[in-house]
């Protein structure tokens, strides 16, 4: 079981803020690849009667959101939280006016009402947390979430530290899929779909887990 500490919340902030426009270049391609389109489309068959917003409560630069709202839903009201200010510059940006962009914690969304939202997205961000900080952002993401609304997350696949080698000295952890799915129904969702799945041209797997609040 993954048990290492993670960098702070500040050091993981200023490696986004330092790399944020960098980042946005690679997801202008990234974003491209049939997983993404694949996750949402699923994601909006499923939330299709759901009333609420799509929240990405790790969004970069705010490409998820803007890949849902032009494939699938122009009229979904959007949000964004990003750790970078940087980041949520760029996604307000790209996003406009029909979606709001914040600094935030995904562990922590009081701005956020509860039961208000049809969809959390978290795609590639949980490596930053350690297994409590995990559990507390998954029963945040369910408090937020109408009944029948539809988590989406995508993590690191393995155990263990994350090694970045001379590119950075964050320190970040996998986690296995089976850990994952544990703490999604401990934190009251139903698990419909976890997956791993290699990643062209990376060292490490992914994991890609959906799962549903329970309908009132």
């Amino acid at each position: 079981m993954s048990t290492a500490p993670t960098s702070t919340v500040d050091e993981v902030r200023k490696m986004y803020e330092d790399t944020a426009d960098s980042y946005a270049r690679m997801m202008d391609t990234e974003i491209g690849l049939p997983v993404y389109a694949d996750v949402l489309g699923r994601l909006q068959d499923r939330i299709a009667h759901t009333p609420g917003a799509v929240v990405d409560t790790a969004c970069g630069p705010g490409h998820m959101l803007f890949l849902y709202r032009e494939r699938y839903d122009e009229k979904r009201p959007l949000l964004g939280v990003d750790l970078s200010p940087r980041m949520v510059a760029i996604a307000g940006e790209k996003l406009g006016s029909n979606a709001r962009v914040f600094v935030g914690d995904m562990r922590e969304l009081p701005s956020v009402k509860s039961g208000s939202s049809s969809a959390v997205l978290n795609f590639f961000a949980l490596h930053h947390l350690d297994r409590e900080g995990v559990n507390v952002a998954l029963r945040e993401w369910h408090r937020i979430l109408a009944p029948g609304g539809q988590l989406v997350i995508a993590t690191w696949e393995g155990s263990g530290v994350i090694d970045y080698g001379a590119a950075s000295d964050i320190v970040a952890l996998r986690y296995r899929s089976d850990e994952l799915a544990t703490w999604a129904r401990e934190a009251g969702f139903s698990v419909t779909r976890c997956v791993v799945e290699p990643v062209e041209d990376f060292p490490m797997d992914a994991v890609y887990l959906e799962g549903c609040k329970a309908p009132a």
